[in-house]
């Protein structure tokens, strides 16, 4: 009886715990997909919040009795969890960007695909990059690094405690501009070989009109794009890799 007592007592702190848990795979690279069902995300919510619960160091005295206090700092633990989980997707973003850019020059910007994961439409192009900075984010453990962070945001931020200040947002806003600096890091050589291709066509074209190179250029620059893509691979392996070490440890300062 007493340790159902104890039980009873905890559960409104661990309901917030898991409040911000659900927001973290709401928006958490690939757990905050469309493809994940709802219901793996809730268990998985609940199973961290039982993980770092232990803790966190959250007292039953820093809940409300008030039902409708409890249900706004129940709303803030969730927003808390969205902002972590949305500046781990920012890098993600930032690939799919480029491959945009990319298939743009290249001439596969009508060539889009439905993305079962996001619901929405993009380049192939794009879809390759993401794959990979999902692969590359595995391989390299972010997903227990995100526990981590999950389990530090507590020391930053207590339950309950969440207020939008000057830094916070200049942070945040700083990290949204990280996504176009991304992207032209790695569309630059790409790019870059596509629009000199482009200067070399053009000269062709007026030094010999007769050539239709309007018609070869196209098949021409999906196969100096396709080769100029597999030869940057490496240093984009290289650079989304250093980029994630720098994106883990802004998650844990981000608020």
């Amino acid at each position: 009886m007493e340790l159902w007592q104890a039980l009873q007592g905890q559960f409104p702190a661990f309901l917030l715990v898991a409040l911000r848990a659900s927001g973290l795979f709401l928006t958490a690279p690939l757990f905050g997909q469309e493809r994940i069902p709802e219901t793996v995300r809730i268990l998985l919510s609940v199973a961290l919040a039982a993980l770092v619960f232990p803790y966190v160091g959250v007292v039953p005295g820093q809940v409300p009795d008030n039902a409708i206090l409890f249900l706004v700092m129940g709303l803030k633990e969730v927003l808390t969890g969205i902002i972590y989980g949305w500046s781990a997707m920012l890098m993600f973003e930032g690939l799919v960007l480029a491959g945009q850019f990319i298939g743009l020059q290249m001439g596969y910007a009508q060539a889009n695909i439905l993305n079962p994961m996001a619901d929405v439409q993009r380049p192939l192009l794009s879809e390759i990059y993401f794959m990979m900075g999902l692969l590359i984010f595995f391989a390299m453990d972010g997903h227990h690094f995100l526990v981590v962070a999950f389990q530090k945001s507590f020391q930053a931020v207590p339950v309950g405690k969440l207020i939008f200040s000057g830094p916070i947002l200049e942070r945040l806003i700083y990290m949204c501009g990280q996504i176009f600096v991304v992207a032209l890091i790695i569309a630059a050589p790409i790019c870059g070989v596509l629009t000199l291709m482009d200067l070399i066509l053009g000269l062709i074209a007026r030094t010999a009109p007769q050539m239709n190179v309007l018609l070869i250029s196209f098949s021409l620059k999906i196969y100096i794009g396709l080769l100029t893509l597999v030869l940057s691979l490496p240093f984009t392996f290289h650079f989304v890799r250093d980029l994630l070490h720098q994106l883990l440890a802004q998650i844990v300062q981000v608020l």
